[in-house]
């Protein structure tokens, strides 16, 4: 029941935003024509697509080195090839089921008995795309940080906003990283045995010390990763840039570099369905803002970005729908 009315509020959210969106920047007068543009500045659509794809291509890549380091014989394509399904379930998925969910499905299914080390990789993926976000962040901050006073003042608040969001996950991830530290549990629970020691407790530490053992051996890795990351994130945001630039609207790269993290994040709330309608209205404003992009202009060029990302997903969904759910790596190579 509860899983149902989630389902009916994101849709219920989605519709609502895009009505609203629609209302104010008619949708046949102002929005279908850009799209129309698509076609006319065709190579601006090819190169988002591609952007897109290159995308999920170094998301693969990010995952499998961590992977490696769990299962050496793991080839790349299994990987890629998950990797575009899960784009299908991300766009496609209105519950609490999504790409990490097929993900972690996919490949335990063809690693029997590595389901741990799965979603422990995957989380250590994420953990490399919120670094490598927060450094681009930074950077383009800094390279427009002669600008910020030209910034109106609810701008400002929304990504000095951002700029703690970020910084405080990364304060709170170095926090998590020493607390589960071998040496510190020990201490704690010489300590404070019986808080320590409580079954529910000690079941949820042990967890969380073996996915500090698992990052402690695959921090090279995750290092490498982590720039690997700096270059998917960079091109998924240039998808959206040339999905600007082909529906006819301009604005500094830097610009639009320095809106999609705080875009990608609202997103990301799990509030609507594949972030339709709150990633709209935030490109938006923000590109308005920023560049003096119009409004319209910026929902267009937000859907038309969205658009690049949703080719890929179909293309997952036909790699779905044929696949064949069989394991094709023998469980003696697996290491353990």
């Amino acid at each position: 029941m509860k899983r149902f009315a989630s389902i009916i509020l994101r849709l219920l959210i989605s519709g609502v935003l895009l009505v609203l969106l629609f209302r104010e920047h008619d949708l046949f007068a102002e929005i279908a024509p850009r799209f129309h543009a698509l076609l006319t500045n065709w190579h601006w659509t090819l190169a988002g697509i591609l952007c897109a794809f290159l995308s999920l291509f170094l998301a693969s890549v990010r995952w499998h080195i961590i992977l490696r380091g769990l299962v050496p014989d793991l080839p790349f394509g299994i990987v890629l090839r998950a990797e575009l399904i899960s784009a299908f379930f991300n766009i496609s998925s209105v519950g609490v089921v999504g790409g990490d969910t097929y993900k972690i499905m996919a490949l335990s299914r063809r690693l029997p008995g590595q389901t741990m080390p799965v979603s422990v990789s995957l989380v250590l993926d994420h953990l490399t795309g919120l670094v490598s976000v927060a450094a681009l962040f930074g950077v383009c901050m800094l390279a427009r940080a002669s600008h910020w006073n030209e910034v109106g003042y609810d701008l400002r608040m929304l990504i000095t906003g951002y700029g703690m969001y970020v910084g405080g996950a990364l304060v709170g991830l170095f926090i998590s990283w020493v607390s589960f530290t071998p040496n510190l549990l020990a201490w704690g629970r010489r300590t404070f045995p019986r808080t320590m020691g409580h079954p529910k407790l000690a079941g949820l530490i042990a967890r969380l010390t073996k996915i500090h053992s698992v990052f402690a051996v695959l921090w090279q890795r995750t290092l490498s990763a982590a720039v690997v990351s700096t270059g998917m994130h960079t091109a998924f945001f240039l998808s959206f840039y040339c999905g600007l630039r082909a529906v006819g609207g301009v604005a500094p790269l830097l610009d639009v570099l320095t809106a999609m993290p705080i875009v990608d994040a609202a997103a990301s709330l799990p509030v609507s369905v594949s972030g339709l309608g709150v990633r709209e209205r935030t490109f938006e404003a923000l590109l308005a803002g920023l560049a003096n992009v119009p409004e319209a202009v910026g929902v267009s060029a937000s859907l038309a970005g969205w658009i690049f990302s949703l080719f890929w997903g179909l293309v997952g969904g036909v790699l779905f729908l044929r696949a064949r759910h069989t394991a094709i790596i023998p469980p003696e190579a697996v290491s353990a």
